[in-house]
């Protein structure tokens, strides 16, 4: 049966008692995906009140990651092959050691795979602990590209089929079930997910609320930006932000753009982000025999705030997003978005602060480009409701939904 409980109506947390938490993800730096952000945002909101510890896949030929005082365990791995820069952990001795030693409250998972398997050993085999699941990733979008990349298409119904029964049989260890979305919250509960699953989007950082506006160093690296890649003062910066990898459909915007630029010479696209086909979808850029366009690879988190600020609005391609943290993040900095309507951007995404298209659709990606290229006004009304929609994924309210989700994990746990 279907749970109409929601994460608001639940008794706020006061009093709570401070709770020592396992975290388990199969994603980890140095991959800033929306999945590791959402962990760090996690323990730097609630480290003050709550005691972490994380699990996470040991990358070779990277630095450990730091925070302090939050212990790190990174396990032995091995590299998953159909998806460049992804680990499959082996939790071992190690591992067992690890967490006898640190006698945990409760479990949160952030991931379906192999340390998703860990937190559930954890959590209904080693001991009788709280599980509260996180479902970060769309995996009946996502499983036919992991697997068979570019040829996901011509076997989607299976891999949906697939995706849906593995997602039941993963999650019903669960004694909650989140999910940044209320468009994947929809999707679980209709396929068949048992525990209770609620809408819990991811803050954004923290970095994105400073008020630094037209500050020297923002000035400094927009011009170090902009000798680098050549973009002259009149370009029109359209911006995407996010992951380079081929769920993405970066396909989709460049192949709209090649029509862009034919009609609006002093546009510029700028590309930021790095991910495992980058080099890929640059041949591709060349192939199209675009003219003002550029790949920066990976910039700093908390630089970017000052990139968002260089262009008129952000675009999106991606039709699997489960929230679309850059989407948000671009609002943040008064940037309406162009996007996809399929997803968890249909959450964050209206008539009033950007614009839809259907996916896969080159030419109306590009009519919706030329449209706010030729009103200017409506993107100055647009950006001024997109930052009033990126204030829902404050701090805050992240928090006080987060803490809630674990009193309920929790309590339901008792009474199982």
């Amino acid at each position: 049966m279907v749970s109409t409980i929601h994460l608001n109506s639940i008794l706020k947390p006061s009093g709570f008692d401070t709770l020592r938490i396992a975290i388990f993800s199969d994603s980890w730096v140095p991959n800033l995906n929306g999945v590791v952000i959402s962990i760090i945002n996690e323990v730097q909101s609630l480290r003050k009140k709550h005691e972490f510890a994380i699990f996470v896949p040991k990358l070779k030929k990277s630095k450990p990651f730091e925070m302090e005082g939050i212990p790190i365990y990174e396990l032995r791995s091995f590299p998953f092959p159909p998806y460049p820069g992804y680990n499959i952990a082996l939790p071992g001795l190690s591992f067992t050691k690890a967490i006898r030693k640190e006698n945990f409250d409760l479990i949160h998972c952030h991931s379906p795979f192999s340390l998703g398997y860990g937190a559930i050993l954890t959590a209904r085999v080693f001991y009788d602990l709280p599980l509260l699941n996180t479902y970060h990733t769309d995996l009946a979008e996502y499983s036919g590209h992991l697997i068979a990349g570019f040829q996901a298409e011509r076997f989607t119904a299976w891999f949906r089929r697939f995706a849906w029964t593995y997602i039941r049989w993963f999650y019903k260890y669960s004694n909650v079930v989140v999910t940044p979305s209320r468009t994947l919250q929809q999707a679980l509960r209709t396929h068949g997910v048992k525990p209770p699953v609620y809408a819990l989007p991811n803050m954004i950082s923290s970095v994105f609320f400073k008020n630094d506006h037209g500050s020297h160093e923002e000035e400094i690296f927009q011009k170090q930006i902009r000798d680098k890649f050549g973009i002259k003062p009149q370009r029109r910066i359209i911006l995407y932000c996010g992951r380079i990898s081929y769920e993405k459909k970066l396909e989709v915007m460049l192949r709209a753009f090649k029509q862009v630029e034919k009609l609006y010479p002093n546009t510029f696209l700028l590309v930021v982000g790095d991910g495992p086909h980058l080099k890929m979808y640059k041949n591709q850029a060349e192939q199209l025999n675009l003219k003002n366009y550029a790949f920066t690879g990976f910039i700093s988190h908390t630089k970017l705030p000052y990139i968002y600020r260089m262009g008129e609005f952000m675009v999106t391609p991606s039709d699997t997003e489960t929230q679309g943290l850059t989407v948000i993040e671009a609002m943040s900095q008064r940037l309406p978005v162009i996007g996809v309507a399929r997803g968890g951007v249909l959450d964050y995404i209206h008539e009033k602060n950007g614009i839809l298209v259907p996916p896969g659709d080159s030419n109306l990606f590009a009519q919706a480009i030329i449209k706010f290229l030729e009103n200017p006004e409506l993107v100055s009304d647009s950006a001024r409701i997109a930052f009033e929609s990126a204030q829902k994924c404050s701090t805050g309210g992240f928090v006080s939904l987060l803490e809630k989700a674990f009193r309920l994990t929790m309590k339901l746990h008792e009474s199982s």
